[in-house]
C-alpha cells in the first residue's frame, strides 16, 4: 500500500509494477490479494473463460454501505443479481444501438471542448505566438 500513497497516480504505479512483474501479478491490498492483470489478453481470458471465479467481490462493510447493501453493480457479489445486472448492462446499456443512439452527446462535448479552446486561443493567443493550455486538465490526467 506504500507504493499507492506517493505522488505518481494509481495506474502509473501499477504499469511500472507491470514493468518490472510482468502482465499478471498479485498485490495484497490490506487483508485482501488482488490479481492485477496489465494485458488485454489476459483480461479477457478471466472475463470470458473463468468469469465466475473472477466476477465476485469479497463482502467489506464498505462495498455493503457504498454499494446500498450490495445492490450496486460494481459492488455486488456473483449471483442471480448480479448476472441479471451483467445482462441489463451490457444489453442495453453497451449494446452498439445505444452507444450510437447516444452519440450525438459526445460529438457536442467534442465541439464544445473545442469552441472553448478557440475562444481561449481569442481571449489570451497573439496569432503569432499561440497560446499555452494544460491539457492534463482536460482529460483529467
Amino acid at each position: 500500500m506504500h507504493l499507492f500513497g506517493g505522488q505518481q497516480l494509481t495506474h502509473k504505479t501499477l504499469g511500472g509494477m507491470a514493468d518490472k512483474y510482468g502482465p499478471v501479478f498479485c498485490i495484497r491490498l490490506g487483508s485482501h490479494d488482488v490479481l492485477v492483470l496489465n494485458s488485454w489478453e489476459m483480461a479477457k481470458e478471466c472475463f470470458t473463460v473463468h468469469d465466475k471465479v473472477f466476477s465476485t467481490r469479497p463482502n467489506i462493510a464498505a462495498s455493503k454501505l457504498l454499494g446500498y447493501d450490495f445492490a450496486m453493480f460494481g459492488f455486488a457479489p456473483y449471483g442471480s443479481y448480479w448476472r441479471e445486472m451483467r445482462k441489463i448492462a451490457t444489453i442495453q446499456l453497451l449494446s452498439s444501438n445505444r452507444i450510437d443512439m447516444l452519440k450525438h452527446i459526445r460529438v457536442s462535448e467534442v465541439k464544445t471542448a473545442v469552441r472553448e479552446l478557440y475562444k481561449t486561443w481569442l481571449s489570451e493567443g497573439i496569432e503569432e505566438r499561440g497560446v499555452s493550455v494544460d491539457m492534463k486538465q482536460w482529460f483529467g490526467i
